[in-house]
């Protein structure tokens, strides 16, 4: 290593930005496999970065990666921990890939030698344990008095033979013996488990992917009555006779319930909780029994759970942004944003429904979502993305959810999905309780389109922008832009619009060319202008 010029790029780095780039590359549990080595090598670039590195031991202490630290020398192990001073430890420790189900003896002995070692130093400690060998973690039976955040993954052996009953192997209410006063973060991954602890309710974050029933996930949620965010996964149902307690969570602030295979367990375990209407709400199916799927009765009793819950959310948190997203071979989405003065398009609330690569969503998919989330909660809200692709049949209940957007002044879709919005529009003007208009705020329609949309039977229209904009002209609701500038065009389209919307501004972009385009439509015809199957867009 030498000594660099004092003009070199390198000196001239200031010390506040070269230390959030070595942060931000330090971060060992940001799916970051190379943390310790990127630092190492960023250690050894010059004299002045050493020093700096050296001089600052939170790098290093929060750098104790077990995983690359086994394979080093024993002088190696302690000069990292020479370099960490007497720092708080931030500590990670997995299975080796080669190794998922039997951790080598000598790795292991790296990891609870160093656990034994610096146990009164551990900050966060983030632990995948294999079951059979769950004995063997003795350090975690011992108090961590600095203990902040706890992350463990329970490895079960595929053998049932030797599987044994992890609620034994590592019994929660003797971890840290009892004691760990700072501890605020639980992450457990696991099947069955036994979550009974004093330290449980001293928590302010958890996250539960444990194999529990119902009602066992809500006797833990009653010990943690102080968390403020929480993540369940893999909860399920076994018998729906059960009288079940009622889980009071008042601090929550942000809730994420993920259900795979089991549906009824989420609107179980919605309606016996108890959690503020500001309270952040993110809701995800994936790996679904298609029988959940195909019985309307039960997808429509689990919508109907997540909507009571997200109409308390949308009292709170009033929506000002909605995207709806309906693709029927991959997924279902309905997401709300707000805005204030914290934050920027806050996502308050997101709903999602995956599928597998071999499922596809019947046709009452759609119709119960729109039915179930049809609200007046959504009147202040003034932009829309709508996406409904995969889906060549009307879906009437897309009018009446319409009808409950009166202040949407903006909507992104694309050519094929305001066919659908188009034909809502339509009905809403012959409804038998009288003349509706869909989007009377409206003034900006974004178009995306790559030109290859489909046409089907139900509705074989080239042209379904002029279809959507032309009758809004003539009831007097004419919308001020289309906007065609997230894809870039050739040519504009050959359609009605551009001919007889008078005043109607057209904006749009071409290839390598950074600037927008502008067309006032009334005002002759533009030079580049081709039919609508022909336009090539990027």
């Amino acid at each position: 290593m030498s000594a660099l010029p004092n003009d070199s790029p390198i000196r001239c780095l200031n010390f506040d930005i070269l230390w959030c780039i070595i942060d931000m590359n330090a971060n060992m549990f940001d799916d970051n496999t190379a943390a310790l080595k990127t630092t190492l090598t960023t250690s050894r670039v010059c004299r002045d970065w050493r020093s700096f590195m050296l001089r600052t031991p939170s790098i290093w202490a929060h750098l104790i990666d077990v995983d690359y630290l086994y394979r080093c020398t024993i002088e190696g192990r302690r000069e990292l921990f020479r370099r960490s001073g007497t720092a708080l430890l931030w500590i990670q420790t997995h299975t080796p890939n080669s190794h998922p189900l039997c951790v080598p003896p000598r790795y292991l002995n790296c990891v609870l030698d160093v656990l034994c070692e610096y146990r009164e130093r551990i900050q966060r400690l983030d632990a995948t344990i294999v079951v059979r060998q769950a004995r063997r973690w003795k350090p975690l039976y011992l108090p961590m008095p600095y203990l902040e955040s706890f992350s463990v993954t329970l490895v079960e052996n595929s053998r049932a033979s030797e599987v044994q009953d992890i609620r034994r192997l590592l019994p929660f209410s003797v971890l840290f013996g009892g004691s760990a006063p700072m501890l605020q973060e639980l992450c457990y991954r696991s099947g069955r488990a036994n979550l009974t602890a004093p330290w449980l309710r001293q928590l302010r974050s958890m996250v539960l992917w444990a194999l529990l029933t119902v009602s066992e996930t809500l006797g833990v949620l009653m010990l943690t009555n102080n968390l403020v965010k929480l993540q369940i996964s893999n909860t399920y149902t076994n018998d729906m006779t059960a009288k079940l307690p009622l889980a009071t969570l008042p601090k929550l602030a942000y809730l994420e319930l993920s259900l795979h295979f089991d549906l009824i367990s989420g609107a179980v375990l919605l309606d016996h909780m108890s959690i503020p209407p500001a309270c952040s709400l993110r809701f995800s199916m994936e790996f679904l029994h298609h029988e959940y799927i195909t019985n309307k009765s039960t997808l429509g009793s689990v919508i109907q759970a997540i909507s009571t819950c997200a109409q308390r959310h949308f009292t709170h948190h009033v929506p000002q942004a909605l995207g709806l997203v309906f693709e029927a071979f991959h997924s279902m989405d309905l997401t709300t944003s707000y805005s204030d003065e914290r934050r920027c398009n806050e996502q308050s609330f997101v709903f999602s429904m995956n599928l597998a690569s071999n499922q596809v969503f019947p046709a009452h998919a759609l119709p119960i979502l729109l039915s179930k989330f049809t609200l007046p909660h959504f009147s202040e809200v003034t932009e829309m993305v709508i996406v409904i692709a995969g889906k060549n049949r009307p879906v009437p209940e897309l009018a009446a959810f319409i009808a409950r957007l009166p202040s949407v002044n903006i909507i992104h879709t694309d050519a094929w999905s305001l066919r659908h919005v188009a034909r809502a529009q339509a009905a809403l003007e012959r409804a038998h309780t009288g003349p509706q208009t869909a989007f009377p705020a409206l003034k900006t329609l974004r178009i995306a389109f790559s030109g290859l949309e489909p046409f089907t039977t139900f509705d074989s229209a080239p042209d379904p922008i002029s279809k959507f904009v032309m009758p809004r002209i003539a009831r007097g609701h004419a919308i001020a832009t289309v906007d065609f500038t997230e894809n870039t065009l050739d040519v504009l389209p050959d359609v009605e619009f551009i001919r007889k919307a008078h005043g109607l501004k057209v904006l749009w972009r071409k290839s390598g060319v950074a600037e927008i385009l502008e067309h006032i439509c009334g005002t002759g015809m533009p030079k580049n202008i081709a039919s609508i199957r022909e336009v090539s867009a990027t």
